[in-house]
């Protein structure tokens, strides 16, 4: 890390040390930043008391006279609890890192300020209608009041890094409301691939490495569902669409620029490979109690602390509890009195990059004639040195964001909804927390406009139901799978999908709905929404697990969420254990394999010995043809690897597997071959032994919660960051990636899980990672990584009297 994290680490550590030879005297000092749970508090900003109730497992249940109020009561209690990840966190949309880190935030400023997320925020602000933003204002100010309050007794990171926070500003949350847009959709990345693959093999070949799903994909809405542009695509019998051939010229490579897409996932834990989610509702028919049943768990990054915080709020028209995110007003996921709601990405194409012409006086060629650029000037400043002066330039398709890199052949335009200038779906979730039946949730899903997700509902009146809402692109020509020309106007935008023609159902025939980032609905369906869908395997089992029994219990849906088969191991073991081997190692690994069920368990030697040699297999089949650009561009790319490894296994493109590097035309047995080989020796390594049958998958399949930025500083990792072992692997249930350039370390993880049951809510059943604060000294730091890991829960006491530790805040 930095030369200047190094320092403060080192500091931090002393600080530690220090406050243990003081004894009781410095541990008290360093207490003074955890927040106060009892007793009665005089805040301004409040029209009418508040009671903050932490329940046995330090969840808040704030009640308050009004909806405004309620809010305020979260922005206060997120403070106390999680106010140096807010204050991170709005830092990263702002592009304002280096002003408490140094150079070491300069590049993601430099890319942020150009990319313009916090000028998205303050336009999306100044458009919002009053009461939302009277609500954001409320929150903001339960914040505000945390901070005025407590200057003098903040926590340890801002102590170390000397910085006081600003007040909080309604544009903070929206900020960081469009972070976690980027977080779930990183289609340009997409695209600077297939333009390099392109370059590699040929536009026929990168088609092939990235297909846009797998032939067995089972569809979330079989029949298309209720829109009206299914009935529509049922009459014209096509869609209205057609995939883009290579433009007149061949998209330039950009390879410095698409490193920023794998230095947010691996240094801010935003966006990547494995971002994905699962959920389902059972309708009463498919239920042992004959209402419905609702699970879901978003697959998003590991850090410290974690991304949600489970919250109870009472107030006005609300009444609502789950999951609620640090810097945001209101519930994201959870349930009311009368229905519940999960989501999961639609993976959808909702950013497109464009080759631009650019003159010297700053103009971009637009249909024959020059239109001049916006010009934006941006100061960053940087800790401990000069301030950095930035020039973002702007056009009809947004910032060109190749003016961050330094091997842009064109400068290249980044068009992305979350950039509009209005942008309400902040509103939505605000309105989701008071709707109270189907019309109303659909009504609120009106507003929704940015990242676009798979929502699935339920009611106490026995209803389920499906809708997919955001603003998707209706692009003139092509499907946006490459950087496409600005200058002739061909392939912009013309509008987005009407509301009324997202996909969407209400009590399908068979009883349920499942979704885990596959194809929506067929081909037919007129409009384009992705070619970049997940690998079919966790769609596939969670769909034959709601199968296999007829009547479901809370129970039955926690070993859904806890399961860890592999159904893609299944499928290729019988071509994985085809080879023969070359010595008793290979001999052992190749037995297990053959008796082995496909379970990811993380005590399994089979398991262990699977992921080695799947992990190796990519590289020994493709890295032949693609030579530099498998490490650059193709190394990560989890559900493309497994939706071409299964068709190259298969036999129908078994080409692959030549070496073109020797004359001879080799088969599939050579690639598997050293793959089995190379993957032994990494899997060896990680275990301390070549004795495959004493290997547990888990002693090197590490989840690793990641603390910003300390987990970079060898010091102070140990005090800040959290790891466990685990099972799982990509594609189960309970989900377990691994990230290719640490093995076999996993950084994305079901962040959050609940289970909701429209019987008895009291009854539902919530977890996130780690704990419910974000103060290392707090008993509630870490309590939950290992039941997390143990796919245990907690209740959110809903409906009932609440026993706990009372704060009354009082205006």
């Amino acid at each position: 890390m930095r030369l200047l994290l190094k320092i403060l680490g080192w500091l931090l550590a002393l600080v530690a040390v220090l406050a243990l030879a003081l004894g009781g005297g410095g541990y008290l000092w360093l207490r003074r930043s955890l927040p106060q749970t009892g007793g009665r508090l005089r805040v301004p900003g409040l029209t009418a008391p508040i009671t903050i109730t932490r329940d046995a497992n330090a969840i808040p249940h704030i009640s308050a006279q009004s909806e405004a109020d309620a809010l305020f009561g979260l922005g206060y209690v997120h403070a106390q609890d999680r106010l140096w990840q807010m204050e991170y966190q709005r830092r990263v949309g702002h592009g304002r890192l280096s002003e408490v880190l140094g150079p070491g935030g300069l590049e993601a400023d430099r890319f942020l300020r150009t990319l313009g997320t916090g000028r998205a925020a303050q336009s999306a602000y100044e458009r919002l209608d009053p009461p939302t933003r009277a609500l954001l204002e409320a929150y903001a100010a339960g914040v505000n009041a945390f901070i005025e309050g407590h200057r003098g007794s903040l926590p340890p990171e801002f102590v170390i890094l000397g910085i006081d926070p600003e007040p909080w500003r309604p544009q903070d949350s929206l900020v960081w409301a469009k972070m976690m847009s980027w977080d779930l959709g990183g289609n340009w990345s997409e695209e600077l691939k297939r333009a390099d693959l392109q370059q590699r093999v040929g536009p026929e070949f990168a088609d092939q490495l990235m297909p846009a799903s797998a032939k067995d994909d089972p569809l979330i809405l079989p029949d298309g569902g209720d829109s009206v542009a299914q009935s529509n695509a049922i009459r014209t019998g096509a869609p209205q669409w057609a995939p883009s051939g290579p433009l007149s010229a061949a998209p330039s490579g950009y390879p410095a620029l698409a490193q920023f897409s794998l230095m947010f996932e691996q240094q801010l834990g935003l966006g990547g490979q494995h971002i994905g989610s699962n959920n389902w509702v059972l309708a009463g028919s498919r239920s042992a109690s004959g209402k419905p049943l609702l699970a879901n768990d978003p697959h998003l990054g590991a850090q410290m602390p974690a991304l949600w915080y489970l919250a109870h709020l009472q107030g006005g028209g609300i009444d609502v509890a789950g999951a609620s995110l640090p810097g945001l007003p209101g519930i994201v996921i959870g349930h009311n009195q009368r229905i519940a709601w999960g989501v999961t990405n639609t993976n959808p194409d909702v950013q497109d990059l464009f080759e631009e012409q650019v003159n010297a006086r700053n103009e971009a060629l637009y249909q024959g004639q020059w239109e001049p650029l916006t010009i934006i000037p941006e100061t960053i400043k940087v800790k401990g040195e000069a301030d950095v002066q930035l020039v973002v330039r702007v056009g009809r398709h947004g910032p060109l964001i190749s003016d961050v890199a330094d091997d842009s052949a064109a400068p290249l335009a980044f068009r992305w909804t979350a950039l509009d200038p209005e942008d309400t779906t902040l509103r939505a979730f605000l309105a989701l927390n008071r709707a109270q039946g189907w019309p109303e949730f659909t009504e609120a899903l009106r507003s929704y406009h940015a990242p676009m997700q798979n929502f699935v509902y339920a009611d106490v009146d026995g209803n389920i139901g499906y809708y997919a809402p955001g603003a998707v692109p209706v692009r003139l020509r092509g499907d946006g799978r490459l950087p496409a020309e600005g200058w002739s106007g061909l392939h912009d935008w013309s509008g987005y999908i009407p509301f009324a023609e997202l996909p969407h159902t209400l009590n399908p025939a068979r009883g349920y709905i499942a979704t885990a980032n596959n194809q929506q609905v067929p081909a037919s369906f007129p409009y384009l929404i992705s070619t970049d869908w997940a690998a079919p395997y966790r769609a596939q089992r969670i769909i034959q697990l709601i199968e296999a029994t007829s009547q479901h219990t809370l129970d039955d849906m926690a070993a859904m969420q806890a399961d860890v088969v592999s159904l893609q191991a299944r499928e290729l073991l019988p071509a994985l254990t085809s080879i023969a081997p070359n010595d008793a190692q290979q001999r052992a690994a190749l037995d297990l394999l053959k008796g082995w069920d496909g379970s990811m368990n993380g005590d399994s030697a089979a398991a262990a010995v699977y992921a080695a040699y799947y992990q190796a297999l990519p590289k020994a089949v493709f890295a032949d043809e693609l030579r530099a650009g498998y490490e650059a561009q193709y190394l990560g790319a989890t559900d493309n690897h497994a939706i071409v490894l299964d068709e190259v296994l298969n036999g129908s493109l078994a080409a692959w597997c030549d070496d073109v590097g020797t004359p001879a035309v080799e088969g599939c047995d050579v690639p598997l071959a050293a793959a089995l080989a190379d993957g032994l020796e990494t899997m060896a390594e990680a275990q301390g032994t070549p004795d495959v049958r004493s290997w547990r998958w888990d002693k090197a399949h590490i989840v690793i919660f990641p603390h910003n930025p300390f987990n970079n500083v060898g010091a102070l990792r140990p005090l800040f960051s959290r790891s466990v072992p685990n099972g799982g692997d990509a594609f189960t249930v309970n989900v377990g990636p691994v990230r290719r350039t640490e093995l076999y370390h996993q950084y994305h993880v079901p962040s959050y899980r609940q289970l909701i049951d429209m019987a008895d809510l009291n009854a539902s059943r919530f977890m996130q990672t780690t704990g419910q604060s974000g103060n290392l000294l707090s008993g509630s730091y870490d309590p939950w990584v290992q039941p997390w890991q143990r796919v245990e829960y907690v209740p959110i006491p809903f409906g009932v009297p609440v026993a706990g530790a009372t704060l009354t805040l009082v205006p």
